[in-house]
This record gives C-alpha cells, structure tokens and sequence, in this order.
C-alpha cells in the first residue's frame, strides 16, 4: 500500500494509506443513506489505520534507540578491552 499524509495534510501527523483517503472521499459522494451507514465504518477503519501507524512508529522509535544503545555498549566494550590490555602491558613491565 502507497502512503501519504492523512486527511489534514499536516506534516508530523499520522500517515493513511492513499487507497483510504481514496475510499473516504468516494463515500463522502454518496447519496445520505448510503454515506450514513457507511460513514461510521469508514471512521473506525481510519482510526485503526492512524493507531497503527502510531504503534509502527513507537516500534521504530524504540528500534532505532536500542540499535543507538548497542552501538555504545559496543564501543564501551571495545574501550575496556583496549584498556585492559594496556594495563596488562604496563603491569608486565614492571
């Protein structure tokens, strides 16, 4: 599914996919009967796809933060051992 910006076109606001927004907007041409029984439905599939889309990004969010986080393990990990074996080089010295 293609995306864009959902129907406020704000940026920083929760993607839709285009198909949706396509969807809505064909609803709100619908004759009053139709778009009253449709309407409802069509809301609650749009909150569904902005929670989604929401908890994607608290999932990427935290993705990118635990990547960040192992990065710096690593390079502390690698720091100690390099510290390590200097100190075991001077302490041979001696």
């Amino acid at each position: 599914m293609s995306r864009a910006l959902d129907q406020t076109g704000t940026p920083g606001t929760t993607e839709l996919p285009v198909e949706l927004r396509e969807l809505s907007e064909r609803i709100r041409m619908q004759p009053p009967a139709v778009r009253a029984e449709l309407e409802p439905l069509m809301e609650e599939i749009l909150e569904h796809a902005r929670f989604r889309s929401r908890i994607l990004t608290v999932a990427r969010d935290a993705l990118e933060q635990l990547r960040h986080d192992l990065e710096l393990a690593r390079f502390d990990l690698d720091a100690t051992r390099r510290e390590r074996e200097l100190l075991r080089q001077l302490l041979r010295m001696d």
